[in-house]
């Protein structure tokens, strides 16, 4: 990536990935591939932040931050079908005051990979709330409209951190998730964290996902993907731009036909 600051107010920033071969489509060739996250410009002063093209989403910005390890797993709404880390269009934040923030967006809808296919757009509002240095709420909410079907997404968070500990909560909810009326899905996803020593930190995750039983049917429409997803480890910081996680995580899916699964990673997050 490469950020250029034009003056005090105009900067630009593009940012290209080497791509998973997982989210390829079906039937193509497996293999690595580049695309573009980021290409924006943005315009911002002391309270108001403007950023436009190929950008952030904030659906999940801030928890992504507060929890900090993004290098270990996806957020809860990416892994969930929630939502796109980058979008397409238009975001504004703006300062109230110290205590409160605000942020919109007005997005293509298709994410990062995709072009427009059709008018819809997916438009957000969040707030963010700090009475203190240590306590963070958050509440966030978008609505697009696909295929003559309204999806509405809601998001609340809760946060406390200090020096040496950290615990986060989230409510998160979607309606007609896979664009078909009366298919919602919601969930909870909890992070914790305690630092024993300036550069060690023992850390938790648990995600739980689930969906609403259709009339008429008698099981969870979503009962594939459902489940509970869960992380431990440990974290040494050699520098604040250099870390290393020990973790297992834990995948224990809702259906019978799935089986669970546990992993061991070593992660490794280089920062420059």
């Amino acid at each position: 990536g490469y950020i250029y600051k034009v003056d005090e107010h105009f900067s630009a920033n593009i940012t290209a990935n080497l791509g998973n071969p997982d989210d390829m489509l079906p039937g193509t060739i497996r293999r690595r591939y580049a695309y573009f996250k980021e290409v924006s410009i943005s315009w911002s002063d002391d309270r108001l932040n403007v950023s436009f093209g190929l950008t952030d989403t904030r659906l999940f910005r801030f928890q992504q931050r507060f929890w900090g390890k993004r290098y270990l797993a996806n957020t809860y709404q990416s892994l969930n079908g929630y939502g796109y880390v980058a979008d397409l269009g238009l975001a504004l934040d703006y300062k109230i005051n110290d205590i409160l923030s605000a942020d919109l967006t007005v997005m293509n809808g298709e994410g990062y990979l995709e072009l427009q296919l059709d008018n819809n757009v997916r438009s957000s509002l969040g707030l963010n709330i700090s009475p203190t240095d240590n306590i963070f709420f958050r509440i966030y909410g978008d609505i697009e409209k696909k295929h003559g079907v309204n999806m509405f997404t809601t998001v609340a968070f809760a946060g406390y951190k200090n020096k040496t500990f950290n615990a986060g909560i989230e409510f998160s909810s979607k309606t007609n998730l896979d664009g078909t009326d009366g298919h919602h899905g919601w969930g909870i996803s909890g992070t914790g964290g305690y630092s024993f020593t300036e550069k060690n930190e023992i850390f938790i995750r648990h995600d739980y996902s689930t969906s609403v039983i259709p009339d008429g049917e008698t099981d969870h429409w979503n009962s594939l993907r459902d489940g509970t997803f869960s992380i431990i480890g440990l974290q040494h910081s050699f520098t604040p731009n250099i870390k290393l996680a020990l973790n297992l995580q834990n995948k224990n899916p809702y259906s019978d036909t799935k089986s669970k699964q546990n992993f061991i990673y070593m992660n490794a997050l280089f920062r420059f």
